[in-house]
C-alpha cells in the first residue's frame, strides 16, 4: 500500500520528511513503500528519500510500487543490490579549513571572499534574480529544468522552500547582485546541498569557490550537524563537478543505484537491439544530455538485481 502524502501524521516521522515536504510543495508527488519515502522526478520516475539511506526493498515490493504509482521506474541507492557503481559526496564533522581544500582552490577562495559576501538570499533576491542564474549555469551545463528556467515554476519552488524552515539559501552577494546561490536542506542532523546555480558574468571571481567553501565550513562547526552531502554521482559525465567536489574535501561514499523499470517500459526499451539504437544515436548526438541520462537508465537497469 502506498502513501500518498507526507501531510499524513504517519509519515512526519519518516527519515527523509523534510525533504518530501519540500519537494510536495514543489509539485512533486510523494509516496511511501518499501520502508521510505519516494518522490517524481521528470521522466515519471520514482527516488527514494532520504539520500544517504540504503534501501534492500523485496524485487516484488519495488515493482509493484512501481506499478501502483503509474511510473516508468524507479531509482534507490543499496549495498546488497546491484546496479551502477555510484555514490554521495559526503564530508564528516571535523575540523575544517583551508589546509583540507585543494591548493589550487585555495587563492580562489581567497580572491572571492574579498569579492563577496555570503548571507541567505531573500524571497525577493531570488524570484528577481534567480532565473537569469538558473539559465546561466543550464546553459553552461547543456541542459534545461523548467522548473528552473520558468519564472512561474521557478517562483513556486522559492514560495515552498520559505514554508519550509529547514531550507535556506545562502548566497555570494556583489553589493545587490546575487552572485551564486545554494539551496541546502537540514535534516537528521545533515545538511544536504541540493542545488547551486551562478551568474556566468561573476565566474571570474570565483563566488561558487567561496561559497562552498563557507558553507561547508560553517556546516562543520554546527554542533547539531553530522555531515555534508554534496549530491549523488549523476547519471549524466561530471568529471568537472566530481573533481570539485572532491578539491573541497568531500568524499565519494561508495554504493549501487540500483534501477528497476516498470514491466511494459522494460519490455519496450530493454533489450539488445533498443540499447544498440540508443548507443548509436549517442554517437552521433554526443552532447544531448538526456540521451545520455537515457543510455545510462537502461544499462543499470540491466545491471540491477538483488544480490
Amino acid at each position: 500500500m502506498i502513501a500518498p502524502t507526507v501531510e499524513d501524521a504517519s509519515l512526519s516521522q519518516l527519515p527523509g520528511n523534510v525533504l518530501a515536504r519540500f519537494l510536495e510543495l514543489r509539485g512533486r508527488r510523494i509516496l511511501r513503500a518499501c520502508g521510505a519515502l519516494w518522490y517524481s522526478v521528470p521522466g515519471r520516475f520514482l527516488m527514494s528519500l532520504p539520500y544517504q539511506q540504503m534501501l534492500d526493498p523485496d524485487p516484488e515490493e519495488i515493482r509493484r510500487l512501481i506499478r501502483d504509482a503509474g511510473a516508468f521506474g524507479a531509482r534507490f541507492p543499496s549495498e546488497k543490490w546491484t546496479g551502477l557503481e555510484s555514490g554521495i559526496y559526503v564530508l564528516g564533522r571535523r575540523s575544517y579549513d583551508l589546509s583540507l581544500v585543494h591548493v589550487k582552490h585555495r587563492p580562489r577562495v581567497r580572491h572571492g571572499s574579498k569579492c563577496f559576501e555570503i548571507r541567505p538570499a531573500e524571497k525577493h533576491e531570488l524570484i528577481e534574480q534567480g532565473c537569469e542564474l538558473n539559465l546561466s549555469t543550464m546553459q553552461r551545463q547543456g541542459r534545461y529544468d523548467p522548473e528552473f528556467g520558468e519564472p512561474r515554476r521557478w517562483a513556486t519552488l522559492v514560495e515552498a522552500a520559505f514554508c519550509c524552515p529547514e531550507v535556506s539559501f545562502p548566497a555570494a552577494f556583489a553589493g545587490s547582485r546575487i552572485a551564486a546561490y545554494m539551496v541546502t536542506c537540514r535534516e537528521d542532523g545533515w545538511l544536504h546541498i541540493l542545488h547551486q546555480m551562478s551568474r556566468h558574468d561573476d565566474l571570474p571571481n570565483f563566488p561558487n569557490h567561496v561559497l562552498t567553501y563557507t558553507i561547508t565550513s560553517q556546516a562543520l562547526a554546527d554542533p547539531s550537524l553530522e555531515a555534508v552531502s554534496y549530491g549523488y554521482v549523476p547519471l549524466f559525465s561530471a568529471d568537472g563537478l566530481h573533481e570539485y567536489k572532491l578539491r573541497f574535501g568531500y568524499e565519494l561514499v561508495p554504493h549501487c543505484s540500483a534501477i528497476q523499470l516498470h514491466p511494459a517500459v522494460d519490455t519496450v526499451l530493454n533489450h539488445r537491439s533498443a540499447r544498440a539504437g540508443v548507443r548509436a544515436s549517442r554517437r552521433l548526438m554526443r552532447n544531448w544530455q538526456e540521451l545520455e541520462t537515457l543510455e545510462t537508465v537502461l544499462e543499470g537497469a540491466r545491471l540491477s538485481g538483488r544480490r
